[in-house]
Parts: C-alpha cells; sequence; structure tokens
C-alpha cells in the first residue's frame, strides 16, 4: 500500500518526546507516552490516522449529540460485530452498512469528521474511558462496553497486528505476549478494563456492559438486552435476524462485499484480516 497517500499532517516529534523500549530480543521499540498511553510512533507517523496527540485533545473537547452512542473495547474484542448490531438496531434496517467501522472510529479521524454523519451516530473507540468527550458523562450519554476474556484477545491482535501496516508485529507470539502483557499496544488490557469496571462500579457513565462470549453462545437475548438500552426495544422476530445477519459469516462476507474502503485504502489489506476464526484457539499451538 506504498502508493496510498497520508490523509493528515503529522506534528514535529521532538527527541526528547521518544521513549524508546528493549523488548528483550535486542531490538528497540520507539513510542511516545500521549495522556498515560504508549503509542508506537510509527502510529503517529504514519499519516493515515490523526496525529493521537493532538486528535486526543479534540475527543475530550468533542461537542455531542443527545442521541450519540459510544461503542467502546479494546482492541480484537467484538468492535466490529457489535457495532454492525447496534446500527442495524438503531436504524431498524436489516443490511449492513457499506462504510466500514473505520469510519466512525473516534480515533481514526477527528471529531469534526463526523458532523456530517446522521443521527444516531455510533462511535466505536479503543481508547480508555477517561479519553472519552467530557459530554459522555456531562450529558450521561450512553455507553456499550464490549469485553472479551483477554487470552483470545491476545491471540487475535497478535494475528491481527502481523498483518497492520500503521504498527505492524515482526516477533514471535511469545514476544507478543511480552508486550501485550506489559505495555499493551495503547494502553494495557488490564489497566483499561480494570478503569471500566470502576466506572461501572461508581456509575459514572450510563454503561452497558456485552460479553463477547455471551454473544456468541446467546445472541438473541443479548442483543434484545442491547435494544433495551438503547431505547430501540425491536420485536423478537427482528432481532433473531440480527443474529443471523450478524453472525461470523455473514460479517464476513459482508466485510469483504459490502464494504466500500476508498477512504481507508491503506487499511484494506488490514481489513482482510479482521475475520480470522471468531472462535478460540488453544494458545499452546504457539508455544
Amino acid at each position: 500500500m506504498a502508493d496510498v497517500k497520508p490523509r493528515y499532517t503529522i506534528g514535529e516529534i521532538k527527541e526528547e518526546d521518544i521513549v524508546r523500549i528493549p523488548d528483550g530480543k535486542g531490538n528497540i521499540k520507539e513510542v511516545i507516552n500521549v495522556e498515560d498511553m504508549v503509542v508506537p510512533i510509527k502510529m503517529i507517523k504514519s499519516g493515515h490516522i490523526p496525529d493521537m496527540r493532538d486528535n486526543l485533545k479534540k475527543i475530550r473537547a468533542m461537542q455531542c449529540r443527545e442521541d450519540d452512542v459510544f461503542l467502546c473495547a479494546y482492541m480484537r474484542s467484538g468492535t466490529h460485530w457489535v457495532w454492525e448490531i447496534a446500527n442495524m438496531l438503531t436504524t431498524g434496517k436489516l443490511d449492513y452498512l457499506t462504510q466500514p467501522k473505520e469510519s466512525a472510529m473516534m480515533e481514526f479521524n477527528y471529531p469534526e469528521e463526523f458532523d456530517e454523519m446522521p443521527s444516531r451516530r455510533i462511535l466505536n473507540t479503543h481508547i480508555p474511558l477517561r479519553l472519552l468527550p467530557t459530554e459522555v458523562k456531562d450529558k450521561k450519554l450512553k455507553v456499550i462496553f464490549v469485553q472479551r476474556n483477554p487470552k483470545d484477545v491476545m491471540v487475535s491482535s497478535f494475528h491481527f497486528l502481523q498483518k497492520a501496516k500503521i504498527v505492524p508485529f515482526e516477533g514471535t507470539f511469545e514476544e507478543y505476549f511480552m508486550l501485550f502483557s506489559t505495555l499493551g499496544i495503547m494502553v494495557n488490557w488490564f489497566d483499561y478494563t480494570l478503569e471500566a469496571e470502576k466506572a461501572m462500579k461508581d456509575k459514572e457513565l450510563d454503561m452497558h456492559v456485552i460479553s463477547y462470549e455471551q454473544l456468541k453462545k446467546d445472541p438473541v437475548p443479548t442483543i434484545k438486552r442491547l435494544s433495551e438500552f438503547l431505547g430501540t426495544d425491536r420485536n423478537d422476530e427482528f432481532i433473531t435476524k440480527v443474529a443471523d445477519k450478524c453472525s461470523f459469516k455473514g460479517m464476513k462476507k459482508a466485510n469483504e462485499e459490502v464494504k466500500i474502503k476508498d477512504k481507508f485504502k491503506f487499511e484494506e489489506e488490514i481489513m482482510k484480516g479482521h475475520y480470522r476464526k471468531g472462535k478460540r484457539t488453544n494458545i499452546s499451538e504457539y508455544k
């Protein structure tokens, strides 16, 4: 994808801002601390997504609509899946969206790029909850939080990042395990999850939690509870059809045949790797 031009201008990266971390194999990972997140320099330098140092500030100050919904999940936890389901519930249509999830991903766009999106907007992100727009808490906007077993997240993200163009990972699974369990890609999974658990316990946000495993095991009742949270209250027949449309097979086919990726050509090859197995993999095979 070398012929794909960057969409955004990147600010200056000063030498004193760079943190170099040895990975134990003689390699050095260059990162920058952004809002207490470890962000690989490649993610900032790519130019295909906004400079996170600037964009995270804009996201915090973003003006939200009263019916906005924020879909939050650690990477590879089922964001694409729930995003498609939530959009079917809110639109009342059993059609896959033609635009990819990345078109509504907060860290992949500046907030003003969402201005033309029709309501009800389902915006998604992998950033920690503390970095959501301040109006999410102030206006008690709805937040969907998707959780998945960290072992499966780790295996899925390992395969995904091996194909990534923005932040490719070229090491072994063992090396990735060390990165995942200490630094994470932007933020450590455990820190991310603990922060979400605290927000739920303290009732800081109007939050609905979805388990990836429960959605896979019992899709219809899980989707019905989501519908009630969103206030759409779709009937059982509609919800059953949503579950069928958003099966792993259906989602994979839609990703290949329905999505228009003109704006995200740099990610086209990565998007092919979004749908690998959709089920648990025995980690022992990587040892």
